[in-house]
């Protein structure tokens, strides 16, 4: 989506049209609660259940915005004149994107695997 909304951001300019990515990290809601419906597949079923134990382990969740937070952010994006193509929003999003810039793409992805995807 990034590079897509670059490019996008790129090619709309000389139209007036300013194109804006809001990147939130984890969000203090219950959509792995009652929103959440999976369908259960043998391929995945291991994948997922690593997803779901990171994302919902409870002192993760410590660091996770509200909905008002992510929502100001989203309105900042909107509303403040700025040709600013991303938005990091959340403590644990711009902790990541630091990380991310500090190691690098590769080694960022990399990272990204060894915690998702590593016995």
């Amino acid at each position: 989506m990034e590079g897509f909304s670059l490019s996008l951001a790129f090619e709309l300019k000389e139209f007036g049209i300013t194109v804006k990515t809001v990147s939130p990290g984890g969000i203090a809601t219950d959509f792995a609660g009652r929103s959440l419906v999976m369908t259960q597949h043998e391929a995945y079923n291991k994948q997922m259940n690593k997803v779901l134990s990171v994302f919902m382990d409870p002192e993760r969740a410590k660091e996770y915005s509200t909905p008002e937070q992510i929502a100001a952010v989203v309105y900042e994006a909107a509303t403040d004149g700025k040709s600013t193509l991303r938005y990091v929003a959340g403590t644990d999003a711009k902790q990541m994107y630091a990380q991310r810039i500090a190691v690098g793409e590769e080694a960022f992805r990399q990272g990204i695997e060894d915690v998702f995807y590593k016995e």
